[in-house]
């Protein structure tokens, strides 16, 4: 299974850091977990095609997780080479289908995919629930964030992976994350800057250390925490390897 960052940042715009994406490669599938502004750009900058795109997993409807989405739909309609004739699939909390049909009713037809090639699959909001496709799994479970938000574990290749989204201190979130390999999750402010509905490192650290996860990589960053150690910080609560996460970082497990 191969992790690619495409976006540690938010919705504060920054050459380093784009808004929230991670592209996921096991099972000869490709998975975007959110799909934030920049998002297919950085796809390239990676050298992924956003062809070969097999799902996209929405944590849930804020702008900065979800605006290229109407960029990849439309561009999955023109392409110079050839037009990908498989079906690619879009899951997310409930409401995704009304979400969808509003980004319809903006840019019409222009982002509908030709030949019924989208699959909508909606999850529920306020418990556990699944979607499998061919040897991936991805287990969602209900995030403490703006509601609705998920936090997702995906599982292919005898690998475990859990993205968090955005979402404050939760043990449901923990427990989703159990035995993972890598643990991803949002790290928005620094100790003594606590804002509701996101983490700060104490707390993504404990979150790992009750998920007793492998590794933890703390992303979704706002600009404060670049003037301090937030690894360090986590580090007091968490004792496996923890990682900062960069655009365009790949991880292996």
């Amino acid at each position: 299974m191969k992790i690619t960052i495409l976006g540690s940042g938010t919705c504060t715009p920054s050459l380093e850091r784009n808004a929230a994406g991670v592209a996921i490669e096991a099972a000869g599938l490709l998975v975007l977990v959110d799909i934030g502004p920049g998002t297919i750009r950085r796809m390239c900058e990676a050298g992924i095609d956003p062809r070969s795109i097999d799902v996209i997993a929405i944590t849930h409807f804020h702008v900065d997780h979800v605006s290229d989405l109407a960029a990849f739909l439309f561009a999955s309609n023109y392409a110079y080479k050839s037009m990908r004739e498989e079906p690619f699939h879009f899951v997310g909390p409930e409401g995704l289908e009304q979400f969808y049909k509003g980004l319809v009713a903006v840019y019409q037809d222009w982002i509908v995919p030709r030949g019924g090639r989208l699959r909508i699959r909606e999850l529920k909001a306020q418990a556990r629930d699944e979607f499998v496709l061919d040897g991936l799994r991805i287990v969602s479970g209900p995030a403490l964030h703006y509601f609705p938000s998920l936090s997702y574990r995906i599982e292919a290749e005898s690998a475990v992976v859990t993205i968090t989204g955005d979402t404050d201190f939760s043990a449901d979130v923990a427990e989703l994350a159990r035995g993972s390999d890598l643990f991803i999750s949002e790290c928005s402010m620094p100790e003594g800057r606590k804002v509701p509905g996101h983490m700060v490192p104490s707390e993504a650290g404990r979150t790992a250390a009750l998920a007793r996860a492998k590794k933890l990589v703390l992303t979704h960053f706002y600009p404060p925490c670049e003037e301090v150690d937030v690894a360090g910080q986590a580090g007091a609560f968490f004792s496996g390897e923890i990682l900062k996460a960069v655009d365009l970082m790949t991880l292996e497990v």
